[in-house]
């Protein structure tokens, strides 16, 4: 994503504008608006959703097993109030209050980005820093897809980094009460897969 491109507060989309837009574009076209700017993201890879389905999945079978009141969604736009002109959209998003028919929120108790060749190092610390603006995120979490590799940003530590690494991992999510396997995250990965036991040479 390039998150060079400005543009003059004259010439940038509103949140209204860029939805009438997005509305009029291709169904199967990902926007979002980013300082302004309507961006298209590439079309996600296949590794990338079924970790995305995995994530989801997983955080729905808890909710079934503990009458939990908070649901988890693939991601909708999602206002930050540190920046009015922008609606990402995150992968995965979890739910406060109850499910609507509008296109947008500003309701994500915890915030996940599975990360991709889109997502830069400048585009990350964008995304940490206006998540970290919705009023009742209490979690940010990025999932690599290079490695079992999972890092939280947590609003009760000020939004320091916690890295989770190898399948033996939890991913804590004190705020809905679950610690996430990172075995279930990666399951029916080439990175979850169980590796190969080689027979030793006679």
């Amino acid at each position: 994503m390039n998150l060079h491109v400005k543009l003059a507060p004259e010439q940038q989309l509103t949140i209204r504008e860029f939805l009438a837009f997005a509305a009029g574009r291709p169904k199967g076209e990902r926007w979002e608006l980013i300082e302004g700017v309507a961006v298209m993201n590439p079309a996600p890879v296949g590794l990338h959703q079924l970790v995305t389905a995995n994530i989801v999945s997983s955080l729905l079978v808890h909710k079934s097993r503990t009458g939990a009141t908070w649901i988890a969604l693939l991601g909708i736009g999602t206002r930050v109030p540190a920046s009015p002109r922008s609606l990402p959209q995150p992968d995965v998003y979890v739910q406060e209050g109850a499910v609507g028919e509008e296109p947008v929120t500003d309701d994500a108790l915890v915030i996940i980005e599975v990360l991709s060749k889109s997502n830069t190092k400048a585009d990350q610390a964008w995304r940490r820093k206006v998540y970290a603006s919705v009023p009742n995120c209490r979690h940010f979490v990025t999932v690599s897809l290079k490695a079992a590799d999972v890092t939280a940003f947590d609003r009760a530590s000020g939004w320091k980094p916690r890295r989770i690494e190898g399948l033996a991992g939890r991913l804590e999510l004190d705020a809905l009460g679950v610690a996430l396997p990172l075995a279930d995250i990666y399951r029916w990965t080439p990175i979850g897969a169980p590796k190969p036991v080689r027979k030793p040479r006679r």
